[in-house]
């Protein structure tokens, strides 16, 4: 009896380790569907949908208040976005906040203001549809919907390879 649910668990746990791994998001992949409300309920009672981006290059960071490589991220992708809104080019930054309560998320934006939509998503049901590993991770996404760059963890640096990567991308015809 015991051996029968040994190999009845090891079945379920195979099962369950090769369903997370056909839904990687990887390169390629069409980025996940979702909605979320905005992190300041002020700004709108409607929660915001992915798919309303359809046709923009979007980059979607999965973010926290605790985050140190956030707290370095946030601002330089805030000049990215705004210094690609003057060009008025087809791209935007979704940012995804994670914290389990909102207001510390709230909290943070205050101390460091930016002009992007800025989700909440406390439950972590987002992070785990995109197989989110550490944070910030963030997602390069095409006109198109498909995931283009994975990027994980963030060094000031790292500003440059996205800008180059968004160059090419705002390049392309959809």
């Amino acid at each position: 009896m015991l051996k029968t649910m040994t190999h009845k668990l090891s079945a379920v746990l195979v099962s369950i380790l090769l369903a997370n791994a056909a839904h990687a998001i990887e390169v390629g992949a069409e980025a996940p569907a979702f909605s979320l409300p905005p992190l300041d309920a002020n700004v709108s009672g409607r929660n915001i949908d992915i798919g309303s981006f359809r046709g923009k290059v979007v980059y979607l960071d999965f973010w926290a208040s605790w985050c140190a490589p956030c707290q370095v991220s946030i601002p330089l992708l805030s000049e990215l976005r705004n210094r690609y809104a003057e060009q008025r080019l087809d791209f935007e930054v979704v940012a995804i906040n994670v914290d389990s309560d909102p207001a510390d998320g709230t909290d943070f934006l205050l101390d460091v203001p930016v002009q992007y939509v800025v989700l909440s998503d406390p439950a972590g049901v987002t992070p785990a549809l995109y197989e989110v590993k550490g944070m910030p991770t963030s997602y390069l996404i095409d006109k198109t919907g498909k995931v283009r760059l994975v990027h994980s963890g963030f060094k000031r640096s790292d500003i440059d390879m996205i800008a180059e990567e968004l160059q090419k991308l705002l390049a392309e015809e959809p």
